[in-house]
């Protein structure tokens, strides 16, 4: 396996989630319910007619034998001009990196991820790349029936957050679920570091402090998470469901009074 590309997992695992979460929040908040459509050769991924975004091919995992090739690698593929830019930069990281797994044009996924990534393959070269690279999100769609990565960097996508420690607190246990992370421990300071708070560590616990506030993670002697609680930690009002509409009751149709059939007085007879 390859080691240094194991760190680069664990290290970006929490700042991936979150901005996934963004990319996901964002989208439900200006296309909800929208159809997705994937153009690989314009480099484009659309919801509906209104909301487009920058979508690049990174790399595919071919699902019948478990490998992985680069973009950069296959030259059939029609792409743009961006895409394939984004094939070199991902090549020359090899070397920044110190991986070399970036600079061979396919590989068995087991050999270098190990196997229980290999399922996750590309949210895991999606989380290294987003680091790495600094892209806002990554996108999973399918490359002729495969899965395959793509990269999206978008303005729209970044923002201040109001609540980082609510939101490392809240998205942090959901991060380390939904990707085989081997170091808990590694991946809570990389991800806290990120939002530019220096944690303290006393043991197995790692403390993070923004005034009266704190956030305290407990690890095992493996780097496990065990428990994350907060102190004084401001988050958002959630946001009250909204009430459906209530139904308006038919207006009870008025029955119109028949008018009395004035009775006709008989004609006097003729004396």
């Amino acid at each position: 396996m390859d080691q240094q590309l194991l760190e680069l997992v664990d290290r970006f695992a929490g700042l991936a989630f979150d901005r996934q979460q963004r990319f996901a929040e964002f989208v439900a908040k200006k296309a909800a319910g929208a159809k997705k459509s994937l153009d690989e050769t314009a480099g484009t991924l659309s919801y509906g007619p209104k909301l487009q975004f920058e979508a690049l091919l990174a790399g595919v995992h071919a699902a019948h034998n478990d490998s992985w090739m680069w973009t950069w690698a296959n030259r059939t593929i029609k792409l743009s001009l961006t895409n394939r830019a984004l094939g070199d930069t991902i090549r020359a990281l090899a070397h920044k990196a110190m991986t070399p797994t970036f600079a061979k044009p396919a590989f068995p996924l087991e050999m270098v991820l190990g196997p229980d990534l290999v399922p996750h393959a590309v949210a895991a070269f999606g989380s290294i790349l987003l680091g790495e690279l600094d892209y806002d999100a990554y996108f999973s769609g399918k490359h002729e029936g495969n899965p395959a990565l793509y990269l999206i960097k978008d303005e729209r996508l970044r923002s201040a957050e109001k609540y980082p420690l609510a939101r490392v607190r809240d998205l942090f246990p959901k991060a380390i679920k939904s990707l085989p992370v081997s170091d808990h421990r590694a991946a809570f300071i990389s991800y806290v570091s990120g939002y530019g708070f220096t944690p303290t560590s006393d043991g197995n616990t790692i403390r993070v402090a923004a005034g009266k506030a704190e956030l305290i993670a407990n690890f095992d002697e493996a780097g496990t998470l065990k428990k994350l609680t907060g102190m004084n930690i401001t988050a958002p009002r959630p946001k009250a469901a909204s009430k459906p509409a209530a139904k308006k009751k038919p207006t009870p149709k008025t029955k119109l009074k028949a008018k009395p059939i004035a009775k006709t007085k008989p004609k006097a007879k003729k004396k």
